[in-house]
């Protein structure tokens, strides 16, 4: 029976509290990835932020009116090839997709990802079942959860991983 530890992925990508949402933008685009951890700086885990919280952080931005050329430029990009490295998306919402250089304009350089985040990360021990883990997945519509030994964060497993597993690929 295959368990977390044979499917996670144990090369970390972290984000500490105190970053600006402006860099986690960057480390997001920078790892194609879609969410990470977010520690302290004794590594404690305080939540998981995502390419969604930073949307939806953008959509009720703080009533800070973006000049005229962001909508501009929004409007002239919006042909661009889709694939394009400088858009950003945020593939749990499949709504939204902007620019990731017009983000400044919003203001999202004054935002720390502890405003943003979801304070409360879903952790799972790295003996858990894989079944049980799709399972915890898909009754919590989580889409990440941290695997944790002995309080230390030593993984990760998204539903993308499971998805990779049920297709063959072994490797996480």
């Amino acid at each position: 029976m295959r368990t977390v530890r044979d499917i996670m992925n144990s090369e970390l990508i972290v984000v500490r509290t105190g970053s600006s949402v402006d860099d986690l933008i960057q480390l997001l685009d920078e790892e194609a990835i879609s969410g990470v951890p977010v520690l302290d700086s004794a590594d404690r885990i305080q939540g998981v932020v995502s390419r969604t919280d930073v949307i939806r952080s953008a959509a009720r931005a703080r009533e800070v009116a973006a000049p005229d050329t962001f909508w501009e430029t929004l409007g002239t990009e919006s042909d661009q090839e889709e694939d394009d490295p400088s858009w950003f998306l945020a593939p749990e919402s499949a709504v939204y997709m902007v620019p990731a250089h017009t983000f400044p304009a919003l203001g999202m350089a004054e935002i720390l990802v502890d405003e943003i985040m979801t304070p409360v990360a879903f952790t799972v021990e790295p003996d858990m079942p894989v079944g049980d883990l799709a399972e915890f997945l898909v009754r919590g519509r989580i889409h990440r959860a941290l695997v944790v030994e002995r309080e230390k964060l030593i993984g990760i497993v998204t539903a993308f991983d499971l998805l990779r597993v049920m297709a063959g690929d072994r490797t996480p």
